[in-house]
């Protein structure tokens, strides 16, 4: 599994980006959005199955990470270019890293959901939920991926079932529930198996990973220090554990038990970029946290519904 470092992460075919097209504002009047909490949100009807492998990744149970999405952008023909991971919070909005639609028009972007078999050959839009409008944030750097993150509102919702459910975001407000280093973490996707080869699965793949500090030496180099460090990036990693080419925009979760009583998974991070993979270097992986983003999110929401 991973991303990478450089413009063109998550790229499954090598593509060239038209300038953009995409909407980062809208003039509809805002309203309150409240968000769904735990268990209308992170509690999978499949339970996910996730064990202590030490190298890379693991097949996921299928339909177990229900909220994980594909996101396909199509050639005006109709044909995939590109992929990307992504995660549903509404059933008509969908969160994930801003350079996987930087640049795209909303009519060629499109989501697919209950998916667990990994074939080319059967995307289409047709069987994808087309993009209506995509916000990417305003503050978006394509170089340094600072504020790599991105909002999607779909033409139609998502039906929900035991197959297709809603990711719980992490609120903004996390003093009482911050995170700590070596706090378990998983990770979910179709990216590259490895670095080299890029060889991708057959299905859709999980992995333990652990959260970084920012003043880790793994992590540091890559968010910045002082006065130039990204307050909106964070690291998780695991070496050799990594996630990897075709990740990206993808969740990264963690199980914690709400102030109702209720354990569930909160979505942490989006996957934004990777040194290698966790080939051969200790690096960590580069996250937009979402603690950070989360007024930008509801916002989005809000003047889109």
């Amino acid at each position: 599994m991973v991303l990478a470092l450089t413009i063109s992460i998550a790229l499954l075919f090598t593509i060239g980006k038209p300038k953009s097209t995409t909407s980062s504002s809208d003039n509809r009047n805002q309203s309150t959005v409240t968000l769904a909490e735990p268990c209308a949100c992170g509690c999978p009807a499949i339970s996910p199955q996730i064990t202590s492998r030490i190298v890379n990744g693991e097949a996921a149970i299928p339909n177990s990470w229900p909220w994980q999405l594909l996101l396909v952008v199509f050639s005006a023909e109709g044909l995939p270019r590109s992929y990307c991971g992504a995660s549903l919070i509404t059933p008509q909005h969908v969160l994930t890293a801003a350079h996987c639609i930087f640049g795209f028009s909303p009519r060629y972007v499109g989501v697919i959901a209950r998916l667990h078999v990994f074939n080319v050959s059967t995307w289409s839009p047709r069987i994808a939920h087309m993009a209506e409008r995509i916000y990417v944030h305003e503050s978006y750097d394509d170089m340094t991926l600072n504020d790599d993150v991105a909002l999607i509102r779909l033409h139609t919702n998502i039906s929900l079932d035991d197959q297709v459910s809603l990711a719980c975001i992490a609120p903004a407000n996390m003093t009482d529930q911050e995170l700590k280093e070596g706090d378990p973490l998983v990770a979910t996707g179709w990216g590259a198996m490895e670095s080299v080869n890029r060889t991708r699965p057959n299905v859709l793949q999980q992995v333990r990973l652990q959260f970084v500090p920012r003043n880790h030496p793994s992590c540091e180099p890559l968010t910045g220090s002082g006065d130039g460090a990204r307050l909106g990036q964070m690291c998780a990693g695991f070496p050799p554990r990594a996630v990897c080419f075709g990740d990206s925009g993808g969740p990264l979760v963690r199980s914690i038990v709400h102030k109702n009583g209720k354990t569930y998974w909160q979505q942490v991070g989006i996957m934004s970029g990777t040194v290698d993979c966790g080939h051969q270097t200790n690096f960590s992986d580069v996250y937009a946290k979402v603690s950070y983003y989360n007024p930008w999110i509801v916002h989005k929401i809000s003047i889109s519904s």
